[in-house]
């Protein structure tokens, strides 16, 4: 018996380190040229619990091509009060923004953005498993010429100046 009890003494405690985060209900407040959502714990609630970002993806801004379409896209995607599942990754930053992935009525926004154009993945943020299958997405959309990917550019999206 003491045994087991010592076990669960070093188990749990590596277990609580490593447990996934859990995905949690929101509310849209508002939607950020920046990409930031604004969402709320409460349904039509007119002020915000807290800010997120969607990991692993880069939106255009508003200045550069596809911008407006990027912003139009979601505030389409997300209207005000939407419910929405927001699952953090990682840790907050220093001004309190949370990276998440967010589900919308079973999608997930993040992939759809890159899968129609409109975002590409961020080569320095995204790191986790599921990314691989995002550049698989991207490379699609590149293919198809989708969004972005529509320009005859020479420099990729990451590297245009914000």
């Amino acid at each position: 018996m003491r045994k087991y009890c010592l076990l669960l003494l070093f188990v749990c405690p590596l277990l609580a380190i490593t447990a996934p985060a859990f995905a949690r209900i929101a509310f849209v407040v508002r939607v950020q040229n920046d990409g930031l959502i604004a969402v709320s714990n409460w349904p039509k609630a007119e002020k915000e619990d807290s800010l997120v970002r969607m990991y692993g993806i880069t939106l255009p801004s508003e200045r550069q091509p596809f911008g407006k379409e990027a912003m139009s896209f979601l505030l389409n995607f997300l209207p005000l009060n939407e419910k929405i599942e927001v699952t953090p990754v990682g840790e907050k930053d220093e001004n309190g923004v949370e990276d998440v992935l967010l589900q919308v009525n079973g999608h997930s926004l993040n992939y759809v953005l890159v899968d129609e154009g409109l975002a590409w993945v961020n080569r320095h943020t995204c790191k986790s498993s599921y990314c691989r299958r995002w550049y698989i997405v991207e490379h699609r959309a590149v293919e198809s010429g989708k969004g972005v990917w529509s320009l005859q550019m020479e420099t990729p999206p990451w590297q245009w100046a914000r």
